[in-house]
């Protein structure tokens, strides 16, 4: 790991918090008398989704502790987990469609409601698959910037959540202050490779893609 990037794994550990309070109020809060949408299915996304992030956190902190044989197989786990998220990921999607459509909304605008989580998800599939791609090939520099691109793409998860279930804010403002600290995060990453002339084009790349879904998220009217 690139000596400027040394503390990752403490900086992950500090975003842990969000998503715990993001899923309290709408899941540890019903433990163990859950409401009826709360499926099977749910459950294990949600395992999934606190697994991955676990194995996040953990794994620079096996390269910074030199546990590189730990990293190894947990690198080789998250080849697990992965197809498994992504297919429960859509089955959410999918779920609060047809949720939309029971609550009486139009099918253009449930699909229109269902545009970011789905543009997101293609792009942490995608850029899984970059990451992969790159520690094959021994770039270990792309690879780090990939997942740490991935640990934005999930924060809204938890952080528009809070900021819905603990400060009441519409869905539609959350997701805005969200697509907005990942920009300014984007951008801030940018600035600390570049000083440092580290290579920073993963989160340049990323930067446009996300500026690309927002514009047209906001042109379909910011639905949520």
């Amino acid at each position: 790991m690139e000596r400027a990037y040394r503390n990752l794994g403490y900086v992950l550990l500090a975003l842990l918090p969000i998503f715990v309070a993001g899923f309290w109020i709408p899941y540890f809060s019903e433990i163990p008398h859950f409401d009826q949408s709360i499926t099977p299915a749910v459950h294990i996304h949600a395992v999934l989704l606190f697994g991955f992030l676990a194995l996040l956190i953990v794994q620079p902190l096996a390269i910074r502790y030199k546990a590189f044989s730990t990293h190894r197989f947990l690198g080789k786990l998250t080849n697990v987990f992965l197809p498994f998220i992504i297919v429960f990921s859509f089955g959410m999607v999918w779920k609060e469609y047809h949720e939309h459509l029971a609550d009486g909304m139009a099918a253009h605008l449930a699909r229109n409601a269902e545009f970011l989580s789905v543009a997101q998800l293609l792009l942490f599939a995608t850029l899984y698959g970059v990451a992969l791609a790159a520690i094959w090939r021994r770039d270990v520099a792309t690879h780090m910037r990939c997942m740490i691109c991935i640990v934005l793409i999930l924060l809204p998860a938890g952080l528009a959540r809070t900021l819905g279930y603990w400060f009441h804010v519409r869905q539609s403002w959350s997701q805005t202050v969200c697509l907005t600290l990942i920009d300014i995060l984007l951008l801030g990453l940018i600035a600390f490779d570049r000083r440092r002339r580290l290579k920073a084009h993963p989160y340049a790349s990323v930067l446009l893609v996300y500026l690309f879904i927002e514009a047209i998220w906001l042109s379909l009217g910011r639905p949520v």
